[in-house]
């Protein structure tokens, strides 16, 4: 009898072990629908009237919290539509259409937060324009995820949207024919050009004027001829 007992309790183990995988197979798998996916490149691959939605199979995270898309071929429309999405987003909407969703769409530059009608966020994409998504690391510990959106390594903006217990999955949209992307799911994001960060010009210019100043002299290249420049400077020259 306790032989019996035991093995039932091993085939419940073995079974409960098959299950757990199972699971876990299908947490970590893309899903895409009229998207044609080719290692890290996507192409539309359906009629002009379907939507083609592709999902990345792990969302951001603390260590991995943004992802960009190049964009090879805007094709007709140029409809390709960057964002993020809960796990088992419908495959037949835009990111951003849906609740708890939200993408930045290249054919309007509108931000898509949840619903069919966006608001006026960036600059229209098109070929060679590099879009970008991530969250804020801080933000992925509350409940409501801080997103915000790139174009070609510049920040365009963000907004806050609802964080679900499964994380926000990377989504591509299309929706015209001949549109094709390439997606970095690790990319880094670089920081921008500081304009202010000029320390070494700045000094140069500061120290030739206190020489002007200082002693009436241009410390580097003073100009040739009958020195009336010169002449200028030490308050002895002019009519």
């Amino acid at each position: 009898m306790d032989d019996l007992h035991l093995h039932y309790r091993f085939l419940n183990w073995r079974r409960r072990i098959r299950e757990i995988r199972e699971v876990r197979a299908g947490r970590f798998q893309e899903r895409s629908k009229h998207i044609l996916v080719d290692g890290d490149t996507l192409s539309y691959h359906g009629s002009s009237g379907e939507v083609g939605c592709y999902v990345a199979p792990r969302p951001l995270t603390r260590d991995n919290n943004y992802f960009e898309v190049s964009i090879v071929d805007s094709g007709v429309r140029g409809t390709i539509a960057v964002g993020l999405v809960p796990q088992f987003y419908s495959l037949d909407h835009q990111p951003g259409w849906l609740p708890g969703s939200v993408a930045y769409h290249g054919d309007d530059g509108k931000l898509y937060s949840g619903r069919a009608k966006g608001r006026q966020f960036g600059s229209k994409c098109s070929s060679g324009d590099r879009v970008g998504c991530g969250i804020e690391r801080v933000s992925l510990e509350v409940r409501t995820a801080h997103v915000f959106f790139t174009r070609n390594g510049k920040r365009v903006g963000s907004t806050e949207v609802p964080l679900c217990a499964e994380g926000l999955f990377p989504a591509v949209g299309m929706h015209s024919l001949g549109e094709e992307v390439r997606l970095h799911l690790r990319a880094a994001l670089r920081p921008e050009p500081d304009d202010c960060m000029v320390v070494d010009s700045v000094e140069e210019e500061w120290g030739r004027l206190h020489d002007v100043r200082a002693c009436g002299t241009v410390s580097n290249g003073a100009p040739n001829g009958d020195g009336a420049g010169m002449g200028a400077l030490n308050g002895d020259g002019g009519t």
